[in-house]
């Protein structure tokens, strides 16, 4: 009968018909650590056995067990120590690498992307720095340098002529006749307060296009422009029409207005076409009404003065030459 466990050893006697006719079989195919040992105590039993059964005494036999055990542990705990000390090998090379990589890191330096805001892109090789003032100077390659102000118009040094130039129309900025770039939206908004408008709904922002210059534009996609050097507003119809309404010119381009006089000064307004409606204060105020049902309040500052040379008449917003009347 052949006796095994399934896990590259066995043993058994004869052929399996009858009693045992030879020695124990072993299989001597297993992998496992230390199999040689297991397989040498396997043996020293069987033979152990045969001594038991002959009456024999068992003491040799023990001691051989012991022997053979031993060696088995010292097999195993070779095995183990050589274990850790491939594991401790892999991990100092991962230290070195790691080391290495970090030291190569710290060699290369990596370029950070330039900030160019409020700009939104400017020639490569631009040098842009920060002034205790808060603004940002740019010194392009071919010598130009760009100032920003603290009313958001840009300051432009080229060739040695200095000129202030102000944004628009929206957010392009003409720095030279035909160079324009483009600036941050962000950069130009404003306060509803700081535009002198009341009534804006919440999601809209005025954009700065100069000291006492304002655009705000709606979801029905009519702009409206406060010029407070001026002391007017001018909408911008997405159906075309141009309305021009302050206390000293009430004019439609593009449409009719109606105006009525009101006791004190004050003017009545109505225009024809695009259906926006209000009341101009003898101060300049305007109660503005537009055609959606929003109702605006423009309130000019005083400091604003006609010789403040900063602002362009209203052709920038219009793209039409326009004539004052009284």
């Amino acid at each position: 009968m052949m006796i095994g466990d399934g896990y590259g050893y066995g043993y058994g006697y004869g052929d399996g018909y009858g009693e045992a006719e030879g020695p124990p079989l072993f299989d001597d195919t297993s992998r496992a650590e230390a199999h040689r040992e297991l397989m040498a105590i396997a043996r020293v039993l069987a033979e152990g056995l045969g001594l038991i059964e002959d009456g024999e005494d068992r003491t040799p036999f023990l001691d051989e067990i012991r022997q053979e055990m031993k060696k088995v542990r010292k097999a195993l705990e070779d095995s183990h120590a050589a274990s850790e000390a491939m594991r401790e090998q892999a991990q100092a090379y991962l230290e070195a690498q790691q080391t290495k990589t970090q030291e190569y890191l710290d060699q290369v330096q990596i370029e950070p992307e330039p900030d160019f805001y409020p700009f939104i892109e400017l020639p490569v090789g631009t040098e842009p720095r920060d002034l205790p003032d808060g603004n940002r100077l740019f010194t392009l390659p071919d010598g130009m340098i760009l100032r920003t102000t603290d009313d958001q118009r840009i300051s432009v040094i080229d060739a040695g002529q200095h000129q202030i130039v102000t944004p628009g129309p929206g957010t392009a900025v003409e720095v030279a006749p035909g160079r324009i770039y483009t600036l941050d939206q962000t950069y130009l908004r404003t306060t509803h307060e700081d535009a002198g408008l009341s009534g804006l709904p919440l999601d809209v922002e005025p954009i700065a296009l100069g000291s006492w210059r304002f655009s705000v534009s709606f979801a029905e996609g009519i702009r409206l422009d406060i010029d407070h050097r001026r002391r007017f507003v001018t909408l911008i119809n997405p159906t075309g029409p141009i309305d021009i309404l302050g206390i000293g010119r009430i004019e439609g381009i593009g449409e009719s207005i109606t105006v009525h006089l009101i006791s004190g000064g004050a003017k009545g307004f109505h225009c024809g076409e695009s259906g926006h409606a209000g009341l101009i204060e003898a101060d300049g105020t305007i109660h503005l009404t537009l055609k959606s049902g929003l109702e605006l309040v423009a309130r000019f500052f005083s400091e604003a003065s006609e010789g403040d040379e900063a602002f362009p008449d209203c052709s920038s917003q219009c793209q039409l030459n326009c004539e004052e009347r009284d």
